[in-house]
């Protein structure tokens, strides 16, 4: 390909590539560099900002700690009843040991003493 030639192709190249930056934007300022990665999650282990789901007291205590436990930690904690109204109270009594936490056994007393239904 004779010089000539190839000038004027880079030319028009050059040119090509200059609108179609400008058709994108490029004048606009450029994004921020993305900061350090963030390390993968585990696919195995439960998403941290999953929230308990408030039961409804005339359910079952399998059921009610399943939703106010959706990651599957195997209890519950004060936190994680806060929405309960009045099951506080039930929930120190289920926890002799002031752990603050009560997994199943526990809770369904709890939830027996807060529903007034025997479980």
């Amino acid at each position: 390909m004779p010089r000539s030639i190839r000038s004027a192709t880079l030319w028009f190249a050059l040119a090509l590539a200059g609108a179609a930056a400008t058709a994108r934007g490029a004048d606009a300022p450029a994004a921020p560099p993305p900061g350090p990665a963030k390390p993968a999650a585990d696919p195995l282990s439960p998403p941290e900002s999953v929230k308990p789901v408030i039961p409804n007291k005339a359910e079952m205590a399998d059921s009610a700690f399943k939703k106010l436990d959706p990651t599957g930690k195997g209890y519950v904690t004060m936190e994680d009843t806060k929405g309960l109204e009045g099951f506080d109270q039930a929930f120190r009594a289920a926890d002799p040991d002031r752990t603050g936490k009560l997994d199943l056994p526990r809770f369904k007393q709890a939830w027996s003493r807060y529903s007034g239904y025997r479980q």
